[in-house]
C-alpha cells in the first residue's frame, strides 16, 4: 500500500481558453481531495510526533494516494503489567472529508473502537496536536472510558455554540425567498382578498424562477486517477552482483523512459507500506503510467544481489461527481450547484489494455536494455530469462464494477457476523 508519492514528471496543465468548450474537469493540485491528502500527512506526523514525545511505540497507517476519503489509522495493545500476553486492544480511525469552497475546507469523521465500545465523532474541524494526544491518551489508557472531545462545525439547527461551515461564496437565493415570502402571505390573507393576488405573484415568480439555470462550481480533480487495478503481466529475476548498482539502474530506466518520442511517460517514486509478518512494513517502488496503463517497477537489494522486477496493471479508477452544496454564488451571481468528487468504476475497453501492453513492451525493452550492460559491464556470468510471465486478456475488457460482499442483511446480521468470526 502507498503512503507517499513523489512526483517526477506531470503532465501539463489543460489551458482554459475563451474557446475551450470541452466537458472535462480540470487536473489541478488545488482540488478537495489533495487538500484532505495535505491533512491526512499532517495529521499522520501529528501522531507520529506524539508517540515521539509519550516514549511509545503504536501502530500508525494512512491511506494510498488519490484514495477517497484519505484516513489514518492508529492502533494500539496494551499489555497487561503482570502478564505481557494478555492484552486490552483499542484503535481510532480519522478519515478526512473534504469540503470544497467551504470555511473549513476538510472535515474530520474519527471511530474510535475497543472492546465493549465503538465511538463515532463526526464533523470535527481544525485538527491540532492536542486532539492526536486526547486520542493517544484514550487508547493508551485502559481505564479511561470516557470519549474525547473535540471542536465541530454545527451539524444541526440547535447547536448554536458551534460554528458553521458554509461556502462563503454562496449566499441565499433572494428570488426563492420571495416566492415562499409571498406564498405564505398570500395565504395568510386569502380571506381579505389580497390574497389570490399575492398567490398569483408566488405562482408567476415561481415559473420564471425555475426556467433559471444552475451552474457548477468545481475546484478540480488530481493529477491521476484513483486506484482499483486489473493485474495483467510480470516479470522478475535476480542477478548477482548487481547490488550496488540499484539506484544507477533506476535512474537509466527514468532518464530512457523520459527520452522515448511521442510518448508522455510518467514516472513517480513511491514510498509504500506493507503488511508483513511482524507488522508494518516499508520500501520504495517506482511507478511508471501510461494512460490507463500502471507498472510497478520493483528494484530491491538483498546482499550482493539485485532483485529486479515488475507488474503490470490496467486502472479501472475514475473520478465522478457528486454534488455537495447548492446556492447563489455572490461572485458571478447566478444559481450554483458545488460538486465534489468521488472513486468510480471505468469500465476498460481494448483500447485500454493496449495502452499497458505498449507500456508493457517498452518498460521491459528498456529495463533489459539497461540490466544487460550492467551485467557486460560488470562482467557477471549468469543466464537471465527474459520472458515476460503473460496473463490471459480474456474477459478484462468490459469488466464490471465488482460486487461488495452481502452480509445477509436483515435484524440479526451482526448476530451471523459475530458468529461467523467466533466459528
Amino acid at each position: 500500500m502507498s503512503s507517499i508519492a513523489v512526483q517526477l514528471g506531470n503532465p501539463p496543465a489543460r489551458s482554459v481558453e475563451g474557446k475551450d468548450f470541452i466537458p472535462l474537469i480540470d487536473r489541478n493540485t488545488t482540488n478537495g481531495l489533495c487538500q484532505a491528502e495535505t491533512v491526512r500527512d499532517n495529521i499522520y506526523g501529528l501522531f507520529e510526533e506524539v508517540a515521539r514525545a509519550r516514549g511509545v511505540q503504536v501502530l500508525i497507517l494512512r491511506s494510498d494516494p488519490y484514495v477517497s476519503p484519505p484516513w489514518v489509522r492508529v492502533e494500539c495493545w496494551v499489555r497487561h503489567p503482570r502478564d505481557p500476553s494478555v492484552t486490552l486492544r483499542s484503535k481510532a480511525t480519522i478519515t478526512v472529508r473534504p469540503r470544497e469552497f467551504h470555511r473549513f475546507p476538510c472535515e474530520c469523521d474519527i471511530e474510535l473502537i475497543n472492546d465493549k465500545k465503538k465511538h463515532t465523532i463526526l464533523n470535527v474541524i481544525n485538527f491540532q496536536r492536542a486532539d492526536a494526544e486526547k486520542i493517544l491518551a484514550y487508547l493508551l489508557e485502559a481505564k479511561r472510558s470516557t470519549r474525547p472531545k473535540f471542536r465541530r462545525r454545527r451539524s444541526w439547527g440547535l447547536d448554536l455554540w458551534r460554528p458553521k461551515n458554509k461556502a462563503p461564496r454562496l449566499g441565499v437565493d433572494v428570488t426563492q425567498v420571495l416566492v415562499s415570502l409571498l406564498a405564505i402571505l398570500g395565504v395568510m390573507t386569502l380571506a381579505v382578498g389580497v390574497g389570490a393576488l399575492l398567490l398569483l405573484a408566488a405562482g408567476i415568480l415561481a415559473y420564471f424562477n425555475s426556467r433559471r439555470r444552475t451552474h457548477v462550481l468545481s475546484a478540480g480533480r488530481p493529477l491521476q486517477e484513483p486506484r482499483r487495478l486489473i493485474r495483467l503481466d510480470s516479470w522478475q529475476v535476480v542477478v548477482d552482483g548487481l547490488g550496488d548498482e540499484r539506484d544507477a539502474i533506476r535512474a537509466a530506466i527514468a532518464s530512457e523512459l523520459a527520452a522515448v518520442n511521442g510518448q508522455a511517460f510518467e514516472v513517480t517514486h513511491e514510498r509504500i507500506w506493507y503488511w508483513g509478518s511482524d507488522g508494518k512494513e516499508e520500501r520504495e517502488q517506482t511507478v511508471v503510467r501510461l494512460k490507463r496503463g500502471l507498472l510497478f517497477l520493483h528494484l530491491y537489494k538483498y546482499g550482493q544481489g539485485l532483485f529486479v522486477g515488475w507488474d503490470a496493471h490496467v486502472n479501472c479508477g475514475e473520478w465522478i461527481e457528486v454534488i455537495a452544496g447548492k446556492g447563489y454564488d455572490k461572485s458571478v451571481h447566478e444559481l450554483c450547484a458545488v460538486h465534489s468528487i468521488k472513486a468510480g468504476w471505468h469500465t476498460p475497453n481494448e483500447y485500454d489494455i493496449t495502452d499497458a501492453n505498449c507500456l508493457i513492451e517498452q518498460v521491459h525493452a528498456i529495463l533489459s536494455r539497461c540490466v544487460k550492460l550492467k551485467i557486460a559491464e560488470q562482467k557477471i556470468d549468469q543466464e537471465i530469462d527474459f520472458k515476460i510471465v503473460r496473463e490471459a486478456r480474456k474477459g478484462i475488457a468490459g469488466s464490471e464494477e465488482p460486487k461488495k460482499p452481502d452480509d445477509g442483511g436483515g435484524l440479526f446480521a451482526g448476530v451471523r457476523s459475530r458468529l461467523k468470526r467466533l466459528s
